[in-house]
């Protein structure tokens, strides 16, 4: 079962509209119970990551189920204007950028850095200053042969692995126990191929 496919953005109409699109999906797929709770709050997290998206950013995003798994999907072309991103994303009222706080924020930067960046994404591989730990950790799955790019479960196997051994990985830990997404999700992956840069987020 597949959900429309609609755009959403930094725009309250089109938040709300993928929001009823999910109470949508949730009452014809008959899910009920933790189910039913689950699903609607990990697209709750999607939706506040798209939500602090600033600017003219958009994607398509539906909902889709195979064999008991579902599927929150986001999908974005990469064709931002890198400069203009760059400098609404910069500052804040406080002078600092506070899009990275907090696991969600940290993936939502990540996914809207590679749109922005998308003919620049090798460098992705060797930095460690996007997403913090995860390539400091020595990530599997940065290549871009791969169209996985990053997922959830490999970085929580890599800051699991290194956890006492140094705080950037304690308090990636830390951060990782206290997340939503990451307690419900099975997955979260964020992808590039052929211009597009994806987010999943996988529930079973």
């Amino acid at each position: 079962m597949k959900s429309d496919v609609i755009t959403v953005g930094n725009n309250e109409k089109l938040i709300a509209q993928a929001l009823e699109l999910t109470e949508r999906y949730i009452y014809e797929a008959g899910l009920e119970g933790k189910k039913a709770i689950h699903l609607n709050l990990l697209t709750e997290e999607v939706l506040c990551m798209v939500r602090a998206m600033v600017g003219e950013f958009s994607a398509r995003f539906w909902i889709e189920d195979e064999k008991g798994e579902f599927r929150i999907n986001v999908d974005a072309v990469a064709d931002v204007d890198r400069a203009k991103k760059k400098e609404l994303l910069s500052v804040s009222s406080s002078g600092k950028n506070v899009a990275n706080k907090g696991l969600m924020s940290k993936i939502g930067a990540f996914f809207s850095d590679c749109v922005d960046n998308y003919d620049q994404v090798m460098e992705y591989t060797s930095s460690a200053d996007n997403f913090g730990y995860v390539y400091a950790a020595g990530m599997p799955g940065t290549a871009l042969t791969s169209t996985d790019m990053w997922t959830l479960s490999a970085y929580r196997s890599a800051v699991k692995r290194d956890k006492g051994e140094n705080e950037e990985a304690k308090e990636a830990w830390d951060e990782l126990e206290k997340s939503v997404i990451a307690n419900m999700a099975d997955d979260v992956i964020v992808g590039v191929k052929d211009n597009h840069v994806t987010l999943t987020v996988v529930k079973r």
